[in-house]
């Protein structure tokens, strides 16, 4: 599957593109995330402005330095588009 690299993972419309059932989905993303192949930074914006969730898929184990470096470029990016 090929998808933009801004594209975030939901697992409706992973269901959608195959035939697993969502609740499948959900069950093999969870083992990947157990496995660290997949690593969900969750950010909160605020009461108001709830929490907001960002998943980052490696075809590799992400290590918890590489976590770590990613979760910082993503506060990045979000601090570049508050300050626009």
């Amino acid at each position: 599957m090929s998808n933009a690299d801004e594209w975030r993972v939901y697992p409706e419309e992973l269901a959608r593109r195959c035939k697993d059932s969502e609740s499948a989905i959900r069950s093999q993303l969870k083992a990947l995330e157990n496995a660290k192949y997949i690593r969900t930074y969750r950010k909160s914006f605020g009461g108001r402005y709830g929490t907001e969730a960002y998943r980052f898929c490696s075809d590799r184990k992400i290590s918890d330095e590489a976590f770590n470096t990613l979760k910082a470029e993503q506060d990045l990016e979000l601090e570049k588009i508050a300050n626009t």
